[in-house]
């Protein structure tokens, strides 16, 4: 009789600990059935022959692009941006900083997918043989409202780069990047139910051994 209640009981708690992480998962899959989920790697455009170069600049008040926007060429792409393998860039400032600031159009130029910058972080400086990496971390928003993230990385021949870039110089540099959305996937929030299920019983089945 005991054994059976203790069953029971194990049950009933798994239950009640599986349904509401479930059920969270299953409310959040349907809030934000818009939101996008994935994440791409970009640089500078060199496959539509209608494209002309993108090159970049980085002062201690701008990032600009020329053209402005320029094409970029998207790589690894994950989730929502599978299906597109380029995009436009656009300039913003640096300081003091706008928030949110347009900065990635995936796609087409028609304002869908695009990435506005919210939060950046200080220019990090790293030398490089014959060289110097800069890097831009950033947060920001799409258009949909899914919250994202990422950096941007100018590659420059310039090896007094930071020298350059804090006394107000111009530096001319190649850029790389990655954005990700930070859009937690459904199928983790019922598995953390899952795990949390068998936490419960674990437990319980220790309390009634004792």
């Amino acid at each position: 009789m005991i054994d059976f209640k203790s069953k029971l009981l194990n049950a009933t708690l798994a239950l009640t600990v599986a349904i509401p992480l479930a059920t969270a998962g299953l409310f959040t899959s349907a809030g934000s059935a818009q939101a996008y989920i994935g994440s791409f790697n970009y640089s500078t455009s060199d496959r539509n022959p209608s494209d002309l170069p993108t090159t970049a600049t980085i002062s201690n008040t701008f990032v600009n692009f020329l053209p402005d926007p320029g094409a970029i060429l998207l790589s690894h792409q994950t989730g929502d941006f599978l299906s597109d393998s380029r995009g436009f860039i656009k300039g913003f400032q640096i300081n003091p900083f706008l928030s949110p600031s347009a900065f990635i159009d995936v796609g087409t130029l028609d304002g869908k997918k695009l990435f506005s910058l919210t939060s950046l972080d200080p220019a990090v400086f790293t030398p490089q043989n014959g060289g110097t990496d800069i890097n831009l971390k950033f947060k920001g928003i799409f258009d949909d409202g899914s919250q994202g993230e990422g950096y941007i990385t100018f590659a420059t021949q310039d090896t007094a780069a930071k020298t350059t870039f804090d006394k107000g110089g111009t530096i001319s540099a190649s850029f790389t990047g990655l954005a990700v959305t930070s859009v937690p996937e459904p199928a983790a929030l019922l598995g953390l139910g899952a795990v949390g299920a068998v936490m419960v019983m674990s437990r319980r089945r220790k309390s009634f051994a004792q």
